[in-house]
């Protein structure tokens, strides 16, 4: 990045693409650093001038997941985003006004996630969300009921953000909506009234802050011939912004003249249609990955950006006559009640317009009565301060998304759902949350805090705990699946070991628990660090998709596994996801990108489920996120060393069959032999003692899949083999054995000559360093349909597949409360 100008280069053919912005900053490491004032200084500074002047003004961030848009708005800790930086200018400058101009600030906040729309400034929200409707004079839309809030100062402003973000985190743990699939909206109404000509004139300015769902493409692999597909059934809202961002592209670069621009396609896009083609100025930020892995869907978001930037609105100050403003609502008022009350329309038609018009009567005579009525204070002062705000409701904003900071005021609290008898102290909902979840105690020593059930989840300080234990100050206390806090005593300033100085942030929170399961990012290499943040990225959404599965009984079961290098044609670690059918035993292995599409269904599932919408009960197989074709599964892989061949040797042996736990499923017999053209064995006197005595000539070796004896009876459906040889060209596409059924020792007897026309100095270096990998496949067979008698958790107990694997070699744990897989000699 340099000036205007950002540069992407293809990892794959260092294929450079340009692109020419507004600006360009670079944050990622210290060469060339944008720190956030920079980078309001040159947008938010914009956003907060062309509020003054009475402009409607726009600014949404759009990018890939975890690639900052949420850092850029919003910010972390001391590292304030473009939202908190302007609110507070704007009150600076409100504070430093000098002239008789009266100014009035109203605040909202809300989300929009499955099409739903969700006050963030209230606790609690009616079924299916607020409703969006549409002023007929304006022909824009609006949220009904939605709460706006006067504020005074940047102090409530900053409240009313830590507020909203903590309602945002109550609802994630309903799994209502996450921070990668839930796009918020802060707007912030400024009026400034000043006397002129005897008459009172408004000049308001609406300043809408989007920070929108993070986009994923769903890996290539993955999500191909999948019947889900993540643009259709996820992230609806993303797609048609996209549309409606193009259809305005094309009207302003001249393409096209006649086009119907998509606004009603989605929730988002009705919202944000005076910011898009309306009378806005309007900011895009366009967050950005420098990882070479993301390198397409970087590009996707520049390609994005640069569609968006071609689009020209024409902005208006926002300045009328107040008189003339009420006027004009009262005459809009007669004509809205005269609608209802006459017969010109058709019944029908009437009777579908009726709620939408009392609504908007309702709107009007709000803003007659109180909106744009003379104040005496220049700047709104807020009339709904709450009273008090309970214990262990009061969110940290230091510590961010998911998170809570709790004091303990009583001796004794309970902590659990709302439908426990007795009711405890304090409520929680959303996953793997028990009835009677846990109990913290005030005692002689201090805070104690116990699970209160046996399969209730605790973790202190990312270690799970079965018995009371002590708590110290800022210690972090995660229940249940989502639920994760700090534990505040100001009373005692000892903290536990590993506990960091200042404020703990949900990255960190996120890494001990990563650490406490195994894993550490110390003297990683690059393949190691990228398979690193693949697995910290997945570990919390199985976790949360188990606890769906037990919740709606679904018979499923998911674990996180890594497949080694040496096993992938491309010779890197693959983070994969194993879905497992408690009551049949079936397993699946599905790429990253085709479990988290399926994640965010599961989610709309367990929404309906929370909704008391039965409708899932009735989802069709091939729509239900937890169903998937029954297809072969790789019992495990054998692997023979070619060293051998580089003298001309024969090999033969008994080779065990490991599993991608690193666990013995039986074993395989492999016999690979030199020969001729003709397929004949070659004699003593062929033996060679350079292998580069083979650089040159042609050689032959026939690859012969004898038997083998599989150790799980259920795999007697069906076994065969399956292996590549990359030192022939024509042999890299892998050769599958006769399929033998009935059996777990199969004799296939199974024979193949590779014929290498001129040997090379490559295929030596193959010979001394690699191997051929046959893998052994079952063939899988479907239930019959019927549920089993015990319930998913029960099954899951019964066949403990939480309990550690005691076999060395292999890492496995059950920390989050599912198994974590890891070949380690492959990858650590």
């Amino acid at each position: 990045m340099e000036g205007k100008k950002t540069v992407i280069t293809n990892p794959a053919d260092k294929q450079p693409k340009n692109f020419a912005f507004d600006y360009s900053y670079w944050s990622h490491d210290s060469s060339n650093y944008s720190s956030q004032r920079v980078v309001f200084e040159d947008l938010g500074m914009g956003v907060l001038n062309n509020a003054y002047e009475g402009y409607n003004t726009s600014l949404f961030a759009y990018g890939q997941t975890g690639s900052g848009k949420s850092y850029s708005m919003i910010g972390y800790g001391s590292n304030k985003g473009i939202v908190p930086i302007t609110c507070d200018e704007l009150f600076k400058k409100i504070t430093g006004n000098t002239d008789d101009t009266k100014f009035e600030v109203k605040f909202s906040m809300l989300e929009i996630y499955n099409e739903q729309v969700r006050d963030l400034l209230c606790k609690t929200n009616p079924k299916g969300g607020l409703p969006v409707r549409e002023n007929p004079k304006l022909g824009l839309f609006y949220v009904g009921d939605l709460k706006k809030v006067a504020v005074g100062s940047y102090a409530e402003i900053e409240r009313r953000i830590e507020e909203g973000n903590s309602n945002r985190t109550v609802a994630s743990t309903q799994m209502n909506a996450t921070s990668s699939r839930a796009h918020t909206v802060v707007t912030i109404e400024f009026v400034q009234k000043k006397m002129q000509d005897g008459k009172e004139m408004a000049k308001t300015s609406v300043m809408n802050l989007v920070d929108l769902a993070g986009s994923e493409r769903a890996d290539s692999t993955g999500a191909t011939g999948d019947r889900l597909k993540e643009g259709a059934n996820i992230n609806k809202s993303l797609s048609a912004l996209g549309n409606v961002i193009k259809a305005l592209a094309d009207i302003s670069m001249g393409t096209k003249k006649k086009i119907n621009i998509p606004y009603r396609d989605s929730v988002l896009t009705k919202l944000l249609k005076n910011a898009l083609g309306g009378n806005s100025k309007t900011i895009m930020i366009a967050a950005l990955s420098p990882a070479d892995i993301n390198y397409d869907e970087t590009l996707s978001t520049l390609r994005y950006a640069d569609r968006a930037k071609n689009i020209k609105n024409k902005a208006v100050v926002n300045e009328n006559p107040v008189d003339k403003l009420i006027r004009e609502l009262k005459e809009e008022n007669e004509r809205l009640k005269k609608s209802l009350q006459g017969g010109e329309e058709i019944a029908e038609m009437r009777k579908q317009m009726e709620e939408d018009i009392r609504a908007q009567l309702a709107l009007n005579a709000q803003q007659i009565d109180s909106g744009f009525a003379s104040r005496s204070s220049c700047v709104a002062k807020s009339f709904d301060e709450p009273a008090a705000i309970d214990e262990f409701e009061r969110r940290s904003a230091a510590l961010g998304r998911h998170s809570s900071l709790f004091e303990q005021a009583r001796d004794e609290i309970t902590i659990g759902r709302k439908d426990a008898d007795p009711s405890p102290t304090i409520c929680l909902t959303g996953l793997g949350v028990q009835k009677f979840h846990a109990v913290i105690k005030k005692t002689d020593d201090g805070f104690k805090i116990a699970p209160g059930a046996s399969n209730a989840k605790v973790k202190i300080n990312g270690v799970p705990i079965t018995s009371e234990v002590c708590l110290n100050n800022k210690d972090r206390v995660v229940l249940g699946s989502n639920h994760v806090y700090v534990f505040c005593d100001p009373t005692k300033a000892e903290t536990s070991e590993g506990t960091p100085e200042g404020n703990i942030d949900w990255d960190f929170a996120q890494k001990e628990l990563a650490e406490n399961s195994g894993f550490s990012s110390a003297g990683l290499t690059a393949d190691q660090a990228r398979v690193q943040e693949h697995v910290l990225e997945l570990l919390p959404m199985i976790s949360e998709v188990n606890a769906v599965s037990e919740e709606l009984n679904k018979y499923r079961h998911f674990e996180l596994v890594l497949l080694g290098a040496a096993t992938q044609d491309d010779n890197q670690t693959k983070v994969m996801v194993q879905m497992k059918d408690v009551g049949t035993g079936n397993l699946w292995l599905w790429e990253r990108g085709k479990f988290m599409n399926r994640r965010y269904i599961i989610q709309e599932m367990y929404q309906q489920f929370l909704d008391d919408d039965e409708s899932w009960k009735t989802c069709p197989k091939d729509k239900d996120p937890f169903w998937d074709e029954v297809e072969d599964y790789a019992v495990g892989t054998s692997s023979a060393f070619l060293q051998s061949l580089s003298y001309s040797l024969d090999f033969e042996d008994k080779l065990q069959i490991t599993d991608h736990r690193g666990l013995e499923q039986g074993n395989l017999t492999i016999v690979l032999t030199p020969c001729d053209a003709k397929g004949q064995s070659l004699g003593e006197d062929d033996f060679n003692e350079d292998p580069n005595e083979l650089v040159g000539k042609p050689y032959h070796v026939k690859v012969d899949v004898r038997d083998a004896e599989v150790y799980n009876s259920r795999f007697n459906h069906g076994l065969y083999v399956k292996y590549g040889c990359s030192f022939a060209k024509e042999t890299k596409d892998h050769h599958i054995t006769k399929t033998l059924t009935g059996t777990l020792a199969p004799s296939w007897k199974d024979s193949r000559m590779i014929s290498i026309d001129k040997v090379t100095e490559e295929i030596i270096e193959i010979f001394e360093t690699e191997s051929i990998n046959f893998t052994v496949m079952a063939v899988q067979k479907a239930g019959d349909g019927s549920a089993p008698k015990l319930s998913t958790r029960e099954l899951k107990e019964k066949q403990s597949l939480t309990s550690s694997n005691p076999n060395e070699g292999v890492a496995k744990t059950s920390q989050w409360g599912f198994e974590i897989i890891i070949f380690r000699s492959s990858f650590f």
